[in-house]
């Protein structure tokens, strides 16, 4: 286990967010995110509110002192720096050496921040046990793991899942781009994160009851035993191939059930119109025409959604366009049907011509956003 005294040590070393984060790609606008005006504080450094640019306490501190005292008590004393006595380590004359290449303006603080940052990685990676891992790796040639391969029993595993980024076609009437901001560095602090900003419904994403009417299940309330199913692919590829508005109809559903046999109880429908090939050409995959101020994508025909939910017991239905409704239709009707009566939808599938029409498990993935009205998903298919 780590020593609780070079953990206090580190928290009692460690800069502000913006120390960790400066000089790699934050714009004044971004660090106003976080600044006085939105926290009701003033006159602190980069935006950062009095508790958060000081959020290492006193008795963090006091515990860094003290660990320096007993260490100063126990070791040699010819062992001893100057710095020990100051419960710091010292500086280099390197390091004070390279304060001189800093940009003017920032002097001595630029160079108590390179030597907090330095601290702060070294009692980190000794107290995590991180420092210097690849290196002691390959002097000792420690043996790797050998990555077994998961038996799945005879099944593969298909993803029917876009990858997200802030290039992803949104409709930007309704839904923002998503944006990712990178907020701490591995070369700073030894490890990356970003924060994302995206609406619940960018992407591969479910729509659950509560996204057409208040009052209904929430993304975190869709039992989980309805997440897993039977999944039956429905292809009018062809048609929307030639028609960008065709809507899947009653005589699809009965033509597939020729060919398979009925909609087994409790699975999940998936329109397959070849759509998700469009998605790196956002006129293709979202055309829109301005004299009839609608996008021209194909959807679910409300015969084909009525004859699902009464006539057969399914989960939900999906498709790989961007909405379950057909374009041109400005009342969201096939919406409203499947999601008020209890049932999930998924827009933005991908890959569903790499599954078969009947045979595969779909597993939904879906993030357990507490009052969500849709959720990013990992829709994955088990053949």
């Amino acid at each position: 286990m780590c020593s609780p005294q070079i953990l206090a040590a580190a928290l009692a070393e460690a800069p502000p967010h913006d120390d960790l984060c400066g000089g790699h790609g934050h714009t004044a606008g971004a660090r106003h995110e976080h600044g006085a005006h939105a926290n009701g504080h003033g006159a602190v450094p980069d935006g950062h509110s009095a508790s958060a640019h000081y959020r290492y306490s006193a008795a963090a501190r006091r515990e860094h002192s003290a660990a320096a005292r007993r260490e100063h008590s126990t070791a040699p004393h010819h062992e001893h720096s100057p710095a020990a006595h100051h419960g710091r380590g010292a500086r280099t004359p390197h390091e004070h050496g390279a304060s001189a290449t800093h940009a003017p303006g920032r002097g001595a603080a630029a160079t108590e921040g390179i030597g907090r940052r330095r601290a702060l990685r070294t009692a980190l990676g000794a107290a995590l046990g991180i420092a210097g891992a690849s290196a002691a790796a390959g002097a000792i040639g420690a043996p790797r793991a050998e990555a077994q391969p998961l038996n799945l029993g005879g099944f593969s595993v298909r993803d029917l899942t876009h990858a997200v980024g802030p290039e992803f076609p949104v409709f930007n009437l309704y839904v923002r781009q998503p944006v990712q901001r990178q907020v701490m560095f591995e070369e700073i602090i030894g490890f990356n994160t970003a924060e994302w900003t995206m609406n619940e419904h960018t992407g591969t994403h479910i729509d659950v009851p509560a996204h057409s009417q208040r009052g209904l299940a929430h993304a975190d309330a869709i039992p989980v035993e309805n997440l897993v199913a039977p999944l039956c692919v429905v292809r009018i590829t062809e048609r929307a191939a030639q028609d960008n508005t065709t809507e899947l109809h009653v005589e699809d559903l009965l033509d597939w059930e020729r060919r398979n046999g009925r909609i087994p109880d409790g699975a999940f429908v998936a329109m397959d119109t070849g759509w998700y090939h469009r998605v790196h050409d956002p006129a293709a995959y979202l055309p829109f025409d301005p004299l009839r101020l609608a996008l021209l994508i194909p959807g679910i025909g409300p015969d084909a959604a009525e004859f699902l939910l009464t006539e057969r017991s399914i989960v939900g239905f999906g498709t790989d366009s961007s909405s379950l409704d057909v374009g041109t239709r400005f009342e969201p009707m096939v919406h409203r049907m499947l999601l008020r009566s209890g049932r999930y939808g998924i827009e933005n599938l991908a890959a569903l011509d790499t599954v078969p029409e009947r045979g595969a498990t779909l597993v939904v993935g879906a993030a357990k956003l507490r009052g969500g009205f849709g959720a990013p998903v990992r829709a994955l298919a088990f053949v």
